[in-house]
C-alpha cells in the first residue's frame, strides 16, 4: 500500500484519539460528565465534544475512502493529482477541527472550519470520481 494512503489515514485516527482525549480531559476539569447535558456553546467542552464528533464523523469515511484509492491504485503510482488530494483533504480534517477548538462561539461560522469542511466535501468527491473513473 502507498505510504501515503497510510500517513494520511493514521493522521486521521490520530487526530481522532487527540481528539477523544482532550474532550475526556474537557470533561473532568469542567465536571461535565452528564452525556447529554446543556453545553454552553462557548464552553471548551462544547468545542471538543464537537470537534472530536466531527472528526470521528468524517475519519472513517476517509480512511475508507483512502484505502479505496490505494486498491484503485495498486502497483501504481498515485500521481500528483491522487497524492495532494490526500494530503490536503487531511490536513483539511486538522483545520477543521482546530476551527472548533478556537472558534469563540459555536453558535457562529469560523473561517478555518468553512475551509476544512468544503476541502473536504470536494477532495473527497474529487477522490471518490477518481475511483469510479479507474472502475468504469
Amino acid at each position: 500500500m502507498n505510504s501515503v494512503v497510510l500517513l494520511c489515514s493514521a493522521s486521521l485516527v490520530t487526530l481522532t484519539l487527540l481528539l477523544a482525549f482532550w474532550t475526556s480531559i474537557q470533561r473532568g476539569s469542567s465536571k461535565t460528565i452528564a452525556y447529554g447535558a446543556p453545553l454552553d456553546p462557548t464552553s471548551g467542552m462544547a468545542k471538543a465534544q464537537r470537534a472530536h464528533g466531527n472528526a470521528a464523523e468524517y475519519a472513517a469515511l476517509l480512511v475508507g475512502l483512502f484505502l479505496v484509492v490505494g486498491f484503485a491504485y495498486q502497483g501504481r503510482d498515485l500521481g500528483g493529482l491522487v497524492t495532494w488530494t490526500m494530503i490536503v483533504v487531511t490536513v483539511s480534517r486538522f483545520l477543521h477541527a482546530i476551527g472548533f477548538l478556537i472558534c469563540e462561539t459555536l453558535e457562529k461560522p469560523h473561517a478555518l472550519k468553512a475551509i476544512g469542511a468544503l476541502t473536504t466535501y470536494l477532495g473527497g468527491l474529487l477522490l471518490a470520481g477518481l475511483v469510479i473513473s479507474k472502475a468504469v
